[in-house]
């Protein structure tokens, strides 16, 4: 008797994720995001002012954090909800499966648009950087160092003497003082000898004694210090305030994502209703 042999026929599994799907959820979130930005430093800038009185920065603040908030919460839920709503309906799978993997097409559609919008920042800064560098060829500007500002002081003339409109500092001079600053950042202070050197250069610029030049060092250096920390601050401050943000959206989108799943199977109908119509 012949054995019979059953031919058990296999068709291809489908994608898991739906890369139209992620792409339209990406695009919808960073257009909103965009126009969400856009309104919010128009309502910032309202509520700063160059008039005495009419000004208040610590308002436009807080409206800028909340506002930036809810642009991530908003943006990435639109994200993966667009996402998961536009997949393919997935049959004879089981319910939390769905689930999840719309969940995961939300957490996709975030990862794009962070990358996107990292792209887009790392492009800006390179156009900076080179139109930075390349108006710095062009001008005759003395530096353009954080620490120039700070520098710039240590040169004033002494009281009663007038103040001339030329650049008391020379290019050379500016940098060698911002190198010594910088050089003595993170240890106990100035060396000596490099309090002497820039002590010299001070004193001979502006025309008071070697003791008051060491002086306006001393002072023009725990400035230097002071606006180091406030931006290492400021900076820790940012990249922490970004990174939870980013970690909210991606919950945001992953919520989202469910939700269009279910908006998909339950053949919820998206429509607007305007009056009677």
């Amino acid at each position: 008797m012949a054995d019979v042999i059953e031919i058990e026929t296999v068709s291809p599994a489908e994608s898991f994720l739906s890369w139209r799907g992620i792409l339209a959820g990406a695009a919808a979130g960073s257009a909103f995001s965009l126009v969400m930005i856009s309104l919010g430093i128009a309502a910032g800038l309202s509520l700063l002012s160059p008039w005495p009185g009419q000004s208040y920065t610590g308002l436009a603040a807080s409206v800028a954090a909340a506002w930036s908030l809810i642009t991530t919460i908003g943006s990435f839920l639109i994200a993966g909800f667009v996402a998961a709503r536009v997949r393919p309906r997935v049959v004879e799978v089981p319910a939390d499966e769905v689930e999840f993997r719309d969940g995961v097409q939300g957490f996709v559609a975030w990862a794009v648009c962070v990358l996107f919008a990292g792209l887009i920042a790392v492009g800006a800064s390179g156009l900076a950087l080179h139109a930075t560098s390349a108006v710095a060829k062009f001008s005759n500007q003395t530096s353009s160092s954080p620490l120039a500002a700070i520098v710039s002081t240590l040169a004033a003339p002494p009281e009663g003497k007038p103040v001339t409109a030329v650049p008391l500092f020379t290019v050379e001079e500016t940098h060698t003082l911002e190198g010594i600053f910088l050089k003595s950042f993170g240890n106990s202070g100035l060396a000596p000898k490099d309090k002497t050197f820039a002590a010299n250069i001070v004193a001979a610029k502006a025309g008071i004694p070697l003791s008051e030049a060491e002086t306006r060092v001393n002072a023009a250096y725990a400035d230097a210090v002071a606006a180091l920390d406030n931006a290492k601050k400021a900076t820790e401050l940012s990249g922490l305030l970004t990174g939870i943000g980013l970690l909210i959206g991606l919950a945001a989108a992953w919520y989202g994502g469910v939700r269009g799943g279910k908006s998909r199977d339950e053949n919820m109908r998206g429509r607007l209703r305007f009056g009677g119509w």
